[in-house]
């Protein structure tokens, strides 16, 4: 069963890299360009797994902002939310999870260490998904 993965990005190439990098993976992947959007896909799709961008473009919330709004559906109470961004020096990886991602990933994202972990919690968020 493939996993459904929100990814929300305004870089167009960044998306079409992460979704086909996932799609090699068994994942279906979903693109939101801003926070607007992901808020609207989250509402219409069973999801496994969200990527957020943190800078999603001028004037519009970033993905810390979003996370905040994401915590704050009960849809999304079991699903991780990962920060891929391309903020990465020391201190931004703490930051982040301080906030309240599960998981930061800096750009150029290395797809073996985020395949890696999305393949530790694929069997968890599917056995909650058949459980619930």
């Amino acid at each position: 069963m493939p996993m459904n993965v929100l990814y929300v990005e305004d870089n167009k190439i960044n998306a079409m890299v992460m979704d086909k990098m996932l799609s090699k993976n068994d994942s279906n992947v979903i693109i939101a360009e801003n926070g607007s959007q992901a808020l609207k896909v989250v509402k219409e799709e069973n999801l496994d797994l969200i990527l957020v961008d943190i800078n999603l473009g001028l004037n519009q919330m970033d993905g810390c902002e979003l996370l905040q709004r994401f915590r704050k559906l009960e849809i999304l109470k079991n699903i991780p939310v990962f920060a891929v961004t391309a903020y990465a020096m020391p201190g931004d990886e703490q930051r982040f999870i301080n906030i309240g991602f599960d998981n930061y990933f800096s750009k150029p994202v290395n797809f073996d260490k985020l395949i890696s972990v999305i393949s530790n919690i694929t069997s968890s968020s599917f056995d909650k998904r058949q459980t619930s």
